[in-house]
């Protein structure tokens, strides 16, 4: 599991859907400009949904590793 940070720079309201292996499932909702610290597997699956007339619809997908924090041991110093 890493840290990882997504920012809404949208002016919608976002759902941040993170999805893993052996069950792992989180869900935020994100109001504009709200940024959101969150711990993921490497591999998770990050989907993004805008609401469309009040529907949800999947904007985007993403890999959870593509918004990780970079940590000492990630840049191999002890």
């Amino acid at each position: 599991m890493g840290e990882c940070c997504y920012r809404n720079d949208s002016s919608k309201m976002l759902i941040l859907k993170c999805i893993g292996e052996s069950q792992f499932f989180c869900e935020k909702v994100l109001m504009p400009s709200e940024v959101y610290l969150f711990e993921a597997p490497d591999e998770a699956r990050l989907e993004f949904w805008l609401l469309n007339g009040g529907e949800p619809m999947l904007h985007t997908t993403a890999e959870a590793k593509d918004y990780a924090l970079l940590s000492h041991h990630r840049l191999g110093d002890p």
